[in-house]
């Protein structure tokens, strides 16, 4: 089954041209590691400083895989990269989805 979430963090002002920049540039290998990991879409979505992080994941996959991602080499080099460029003041948000829309059988 698939599973949808998102959080809400937020990024330092100084750093939100270098935030967009490596995201333009998200290593395919990093890529790679997170549809290993059980991701179907990842999504950022900014408004100013604010960040909204999208995720889908196979639940059959992901939760197993949690441990493998977060030790995972690739997945720290990329969370060391973000860290510096995070609000540590702000309080990070998680949602939980609470409705979802049906998909339209017709086109």
């Amino acid at each position: 089954m698939r599973k949808r979430t998102m959080h809400m963090a937020r990024i330092r002002p100084e750093c939100l041209e270098a935030y967009k920049e490596h995201h333009r540039h998200v290593w395919p290998e990093l890529e790679a590691v997170y549809h290993q990991a059980g991701f179907t879409n990842l999504s950022c979505f900014m408004n100013g400083s604010l960040l909204l992080i999208y995720l889908e994941y196979d639940d059959a996959i992901y939760p197993a895989q949690q441990a493998w991602l977060d030790n995972n080499d690739l997945q720290k080099k990329w969370m060391a990269l973000m860290k510096p460029m995070s609000d540590s003041e702000f309080q990070k948000l998680d949602f939980e989805e609470v409705y979802r829309m049906p998909e339209s059988q017709q086109l």
